[in-house]
């Protein structure tokens, strides 16, 4: 058997032919991944990966493996040395897998110059070793296992004829529809009910989960048993003997007719890998080989799957030709889903073009159908022959569960953020995002969220976008508690009283709040009660400047500060400046009937750009603040405090009373006044709370629910803000209806006000476990531009040269030894 084994591999490499099969398989490769400028160009998609490689790969081998097997057996049938063999002492099947082997090593042989771009990737990477080699390895152990199951139906095509251009076309026949057939078939959505049954069948989608550097069990068995069905093939056309087989020739093709025993071994073939597979199917295990394990859900993504028993369907409108960075999210997001998928199988989903469509008027109605259903466009400028164009896209999907739908975005835009950083937390974010609207999907029963009211709050219109997006997940309810004790209890048996609201948003009060209130509020908390504080600690507003030229800022007297202070902060009488404002419009003359607006950054409206990692803020966007004022933390044993926003690097802090006054506008303002940064804002405070009436007696009646008064709370949380306009959206200037919470009409830029609420509220209730998930972190692995500007030709000459020069030396170094062996000589 290694003498056969031996032979074969020789008698390829002593070839000529078989240097140009290797040769033509490494310039395709090189001139693809490093010299045509389109979407596999390494050079050009910026990033440290290969996915060029291991998407090409499997093409080149439908032709490269076919011509290293057509003549593995065929040739020996057609020169007759094929009886000789057999009536060798040696059995079939050892014959057959000799064959195969050295099939294999040659597949592997041809593969190992591509290790050359890994080496210039590797030292591309900014900074240089900055590269997912797990990831790559895996990829490899994807190919390779391709190139097997490719091998084992070239030497199948080989066995059934004697002339190895057939034996050629059929593998290359079998093996395109082997890979790609299948998921034709499925695309075709011909059978809904089995049709993820008929991709699974096909090579492609078990190639495409390896190729990602996660070696799946079920993976691994698949090859293993197409490798085995096909070996099992060339037994029933090689074996004539043992197989008692009529043979006759025809046209140079072998045909037979198989007695039963040989029946049932295929039969028990069969068998055998159905049983294999069925169980491979539910007993399995996976080895993520990715650097930060990106494709292994975490524990929050399994237990919201758990709760999925119905179809779950994708439509994904991210597809078509796009910049590398774009094609880079289409991918992450297609292997996202499929790894959901492969935890459960009922979720399925579908990459959809919508600018895919000829017809300008079919193409627009999709496109408002797509925005008012929630999601976001982008528009992008698409390089091509004529120049750039203008391409509209929808980076999202709209997810479908029994009766419901929502849409999900995949990208997060972040204002101030460059586009490559922008993308790649839009990549970390998948797993959060899809969760997430699974879950809201999956949720049977909502909870119940308070607004607090009575004290001045905000009006019902400057809250109405997030009061609207909170109802998609809960039950909303305004709350008053005006001195009533059980305004926030909910009495569930004689003896058992709980709270009624899972959260309770207090959104900037102007009035004083009452000792009862304060009680109320109190008691809510100490019962494991959490809320949301919006608070402004100085009265100031842009009202009084629309009239006058400056105002006087002033503390906000709430009867708060005593409660917060026992809970562990204090809302500083100051308001923050920070160089990094929003700009704001303010009339600079008139030319006719015409005013002339221009924008200035009003430094009292503070951007906050989210740089913590913890997972409510982190991958956030910036948000756009109003007259806020910093927070100090006092140290209380037992509560955990965590600053979640804080100021810029370029902010001060004005002491009130304070002049606010637009003449601040007229004049560039001294960086050097503004070097007080950092200073916190918002603050999250979690563990067992002390009451602030702790020793103290209850303002009600000893006959009431609130007589006994709790003094130490059960865990609980709750976030402190020291800017009530965080929550609150604009009006339209003409309309009046409200827009959206973190838009600008005047910038028209689009803030995380609304994402901070939104995630505030989730990890007060119940979705802590949901938001832990933004703490994975994928490492940003780019390449050197200076490195690849100043010297493109010379990596190019390098992965396209090279790799053949060293096939081409080890064929002059293998043929002079061989030589000498034979010749005693050199020649």
């Amino acid at each position: 058997m290694i003498n056969l084994f031996k032979k074969e591999i020789l008698g390829f490499l002593s070839s000529l032919t078989g240097y140009i099969v290797i040769i033509v398989f490494l310039s395709i490769n090189g001139i693809f991944l490093w010299v045509l400028p389109d979407g596999y160009n390494v050079l050009d998609y910026g990033y440290a990966r290969l996915d060029g490689l291991f998407y090409i790969a499997p093409y080149v081998f439908l032709f490269l493996i076919p011509a290293v097997t057509m003549r593995l057996f065929s040739e020996e049938q057609r020169s007759g040395t094929i009886e000789i063999l057999v009536t060798k002492p040696i059995s079939n099947f050892k014959i057959i897998l000799a064959k195969y082997l050295a099939g294999l090593f040659l597949v592997l042989f041809s593969l190992l110059p591509t290790l050359l771009y890994v080496i210039s990737v590797y030292q591309l990477g900014f900074p240089a070793g900055n590269l997912d080699l797990g990831s790559i390895w895996g990829s490899y152990v994807g190919l390779l296992f391709l190139g097997a199951s490719f091998v084992a139906i070239g030497l199948f095509a080989s066995s059934v004829s004697d002339n190895p251009i057939i034996s050629f076309i059929i593998a290359i026949l079998l093996s395109a529809f082997a890979y790609d057939g299948f998921e034709l078939i499925y695309s075709l959505s011909l059978f809904s009910n089995i049709d993820l049954f008929i991709q699974n069948l096909g090579i492609r989608s078990h190639y495409i989960s390896v190729s990602r550097g996660v070696i799946d069990s079920r993976d691994i068995i698949y090859f293993l048993s197409l490798i085995f069905l096909f070996i099992t093939f060339i037994q029933v056309v090689f074996d004539k003997k043992e197989a008692k087989c009529f043979v006759k020739k025809s046209k140079g093709v072998t045909t037979f007719r198989m007695n039963d025993g040989r029946i049932r071994r295929l039969f028990m073939a069969f068998l055998i890998i159905l049983i294999i597979n069925f169980i491979g199917s539910t007993i399995y295990s996976r080895w993520d080989l990715t650097a930060e394990k990106r494709y292994t859900l975490t524990d929050a993504s399994k237990n919201i799957l758990d709760k999925i028993d119905n179809k779950l369907y994708f439509k994904v409108y991210l597809d078509g030709d796009f910049p590398a960075g774009f094609k880079r999210l289409r991918n992450e997001s297609r292997e996202m889903l499929n790894q959901f998928r492969a935890y459960n199988k009922n979720i399925n989903f579908r990459f959809i073009n919508p600018s895919a469509e000829t017809d300008n008027e079919k193409r627009n109605r999709l496109y408002e159908y797509l925005a008012a259903s929630g999601l976001n466009q982008t528009d992008l400028q698409v390089r091509t022959t004529e120049g750039l164009r203008q391409q509209l896209i929808f980076p999202g999907a709209l997810v479908s569960y029994k009766d419901k739908e929502l849409p999900v975005d995949f990208l997060n835009s972040q204002l101030g953020v460059p586009p490559e950083a922008v993308l790649n937390n839009s990549i970390q974010s998948l797993e959060f995002n899809i969760a997430n609207v699974i879950n809201k999907l999956s949720r049977t029963t909502n909870l119940n969220i308070g607004f607090l009211t009575g004290h001045g709050e905000l009006a019902p219109q400057y809250v109405a976008d997030i009061v609207q997006t909170l109802a998609q997940d809960y039950v909303i309810e305004g709350v008053e508690i005006n001195g009533d004790p059980n305004s926030l209890l909910e009495f569930v048996s004689a003896d058992s009283i709980q709270n009624k609201y899972s959260a309770l948003i207090i959104a900037k009060p102007e009035t004083v709040f009452s000792t009862q209130d304060k009680f109320v509020i109190d008691q809510y908390i100490m019962r494991g009660g959490r809320i949301l504080w919006l608070i402004d600690p100085v009265l100031a507003s842009m009202d009084s400047l629309k009239r006058v030229k400056s105002t006087m800022a002033i503390t906000k007297y709430l009867n708060l500060d005593d409660q917060l202070f026992t809970y562990g902060v204090r809302l500083n009488n100051n308001l923050i400046m920070d160089l990094n404002a929003l700009p704001i419009p303010l009339r600079t003359g008139q030319i006719g009937n015409q005013a002339q607006i221009e924008f200035f950054p009003w430094y009292f409206y503070p951007i906050i750009s989210p740089t913590g990692n913890h997972p409510l803020i982190k991958n956030l966007n910036a948000l756009k603040t109003a007259f806020v004022s910093s927070i100090d933390t006092i140290y209380t044993p037992g509560i955990k405090k965590t600053i979640l926003l804080s100021s810029s690097n370029n902010s001060k802090v004005i002491n009130t009373p304070a002049i606010v006054s637009l003449d601040i506008l007229q004049s560039e303002p001294d960086v050097r006044f503004f070097n007080q940064p950092d200073q916190p804002i918002a603050v999250l405070l979690e563990g067992k709370f002390e009451s602030i009436f702790k020793n103290r007696l209850s303002p009600f009646s000893k006959y009431t629910a609130a007589s006994v008064i709790i003094e130490k709370s059960e865990p609980t949380q709750m976030i402190v803000v020291t800017d009530g306009d965080l929550i609150k959206n604009q009006l339209h200037n003409t309309r009046h209806d409200p827009l959206p919470l973190g838009y600008d009409q005047y910038t028209q830029q689009t803030f995380g006000n609304k994402d901070f609420i939104l995630n505030a509220i989730n990890y007060l209730t119940d979705g802590r476990e949901l938001i832990s998930i933004r703490n994975r972190e994928i490492k940003l692995r780019l390449l050197d531009k200076a490195e690849i500007t100043g010297n493109r030709l010379f990596w190019q000459l390098l992965n396209v040269i090279l790799p053949i020069l060293l096939v081409l030396v080890f064929g002059m170094i293998q043929s002079l030894i061989r030589k000498k062996k034979y010749t005693g000589r050199y020649i």
